[in-house]
């Protein structure tokens, strides 16, 4: 009926928006969240916040997305998603709730909302399956021509209305670089922090390339185009881990890639188009390679200079948190200090504790060792395929160990967690809709295999 095509090209179109809205916007304090203002909350964590309009969005893709599965007719099952993926995420889920406070303090309200966001997104990818190279390809060139603005100009772009900070390489707690005793802002786009900055483009670059290369006509070149600022903005984010991350994923898909039948099996007819796909790949890697020889200076410093005053206290601090945050989980070995809790158990024991770059020893210390169980069980799950047997209950299955192309993504989100919690359950509300697009994919990924 025509009612409920509306309803579902509605529904998609929205959840298209709030994904985007969500990872175009620094924080929902500020920014696209606070505009046309309907709620002003008087002191919640730490300062006034107001509500904007567009924060009703995640309640609007509900009630489309139940009213065209409620009312319409031929939809396709409800899925929950891969049982190796979804039970640890459920239990990781329950482990967050349980460790929380029953009264309606800040750090409930937050820690709920985000799970709420994590879920909806994740159950809406592997039941609706939308479309995401669009939404995915505008965040990434927003993101990017923001962030190669900033650094090419050495300050904000005053996009303070989408949540830009006041940067600038003189002002004191901005994230800089230093090569040859000057000071150089790194780029930010719209995010709080340059290595958050690099851990989105990492993961969605690795998201957009094969879209990219599967792509004909306009749209390839559209997307080519987007993929090469966004390497541009990744490397001007000068986030080794980030660096790291996205070299991993490339491996990944590298390896995927070859050892895939149909990619060996092509037909004659799309030999053409690989030429042409290669040949842009080559500008791109020639632009990049140019990029490295003229700030040649500014990586060596990031990846060679330890000894640069930046540099050694930024290492420093991350080793003191590493073994802060050892001492708090063998002081809650089993239960965790509670979800959000770590930076206050932190402080505890040293005045100078700031958020250990660490996601399983994050996970650790907040949710217990249960809880690193399941983060070790959904971090392998991607590549444990069950060879699923007709009659026989998926715990049953054989696993056989593997890697699509789909996973690279997923490699890269492992590698970034090893240094950095950008993309974390708890982190904050963008991670967790980041986190719950990332696991959907990899559902999504092994019931297409199938």
């Amino acid at each position: 009926m025509r009612w409920e095509r509306v309803l579902v090209r509605l529904g998609q179109g929205l959840f298209a928006l709030f994904l985007a809205l969500t990872l175009l916007t620094p924080a929902w304090r500020v920014g696209i969240f606070t505009w046309l203002p309907v709620l002003h909350l008087p002191a919640v964590g730490g300062g006034p916040a107001a509500l904007g309009l567009l924060s009703v969005m995640p309640v609007a893709v509900v009630i489309c997305w139940a009213a065209w599965r409620l009312l319409g007719r031929g939809n396709p099952p409800w899925r929950w998603g891969r049982p190796g993926l979804t039970v640890p995420l459920a239990g990781l889920s329950l482990l967050v709730l349980l460790g929380l406070d029953l009264a309606l303090t800040w750090r409930t309200d937050v820690q709920v909302v985000a799970l709420a966001l994590f879920w909806l997104v994740y159950l809406f990818v592997v039941n609706e399956a939308p479309n995401l190279t669009p939404p995915l390809a505008v965040i990434v060139a927003g993101q990017s021509l923001v962030a190669i603005g900033q650094f090419l100009l050495q300050r904000n772009l005053g996009l303070a209305a989408l949540g830009e900070p006041t940067l600038s390489p003189a002002i004191v707690g901005t994230s800089v670089l230093v090569a040859n005793g000057q000071p150089w802002l790194r780029a930010y786009g719209l995010t709080g922090h340059p290595n958050a900055l690099g851990a989105l483009l990492a993961v969605l670059l690795l998201i957009l390339l094969p879209s990219a290369l599967r792509a004909a006509g306009w749209r390839r070149w559209v997307l080519l185009v987007t993929v090469l600022l966004g390497l541009v903005a990744l490397l001007f984010s000068f986030s080794r881990n980030a660096w790291l991350a996205f070299l991993g994923g490339l491996l990944a898909w590298a390896f995927a890639t070859r050892s895939s039948r149909r990619a060996q099996a092509a037909p004659r007819k799309e030999q053409r188009s690989r030429l042409l796909t290669l040949g842009a790949v080559a500008v791109a890697a020639l632009v990049v390679l140019l990029l490295l020889g003229a700030y040649r200076d500014l990586i060596a410093s990031r990846l060679f200079h330890p000894d640069i005053p930046v540099e050694a206290t930024s290492l420093s601090e991350r080793q003191r948190d590493a073994a802060i945050a050892i001492d708090v989980i063998g002081q809650h070995a089993w239960r965790g200090v509670g979800a959000a809790n770590y930076p206050a158990a932190g402080l505890a024991l040293d005045p100078a504790a700031r958020t250990v770059h660490n996601v399983p020893l994050l996970v650790a210390a907040e949710l217990g060792l249960p809880g690193l169980l399941l983060l070790i069980w959904l971090g392998l799950a991607p590549f444990v395929r069950p060879a699923a047997v007709e009659g026989v209950p998926w715990w049953r299955h054989r696993p056989r160990w593997t890697i699509s192309i789909a996973a690279a993504p997923w490699v890269a989100l492992l590698l970034l967690g090893l240094f950095d919690v950008s993309i974390w359950l708890t982190s904050s509300w963008q991670a967790a809709v980041l986190l719950g697009l990332l696991v959907a994919l990899q559902s999504r990924d092994e019931e297409e295999a199938q």
